[in-house]
């Protein structure tokens, strides 16, 4: 079964960060995926995902089919998982998104530590275009 990631942030398509461009390199990018009950809030130059209840509050990100599982590795590094001590500031998590032309289970990174008090949210609710 192939592992499919959806990116709503840092990772998305034509971002320039490095672990963008690792991501592309080694993945398929399915296409544009949204996210059910769930917010992005953006802290400093990076936004953050925060389950809800409500099914109005939807994320808009790009979903992609991991060529290979050990892509997590870097990836989960990247997102701080493993480094320092528990809690980290995010955690990976399956989840369903919807695509234009199908429903997929999907892995995504969730922060989970407490937002700063400075964090604001992205009312649109898509990290490229707030």
């Amino acid at each position: 079964m192939s592992e499919h990631l959806f990116t709503y942030g840092t990772l998305r398509l034509n971002e320039s960060h490095p672990m963008a461009v690792y991501l592309s390199e080694n993945a398929e990018l399915v296409g544009l995926a949204i996210m059910p009950k769930v917010q992005l809030y953006r802290i400093d130059w990076y936004p953050a995902l925060i389950q809800t209840n409500d099914e109005q509050h939807e994320v808009i990100g790009d979903v992609y089919k991991l060529k290979d599982k050990s892509a997590f590795e870097k990836l989960d590094e990247y997102e701080g998982i493993g480094v320092g001590n528990p809690p980290y500031e995010y955690r990976r998590v399956k989840m369903i998104i919807k695509t234009e032309n199908e429903v997929l289970e999907s892995w995504v990174y969730f922060y989970n530590v407490e937002l700063p008090a400075e964090a604001e949210l992205i009312e649109s609710g898509d990290f490229l275009n707030p």
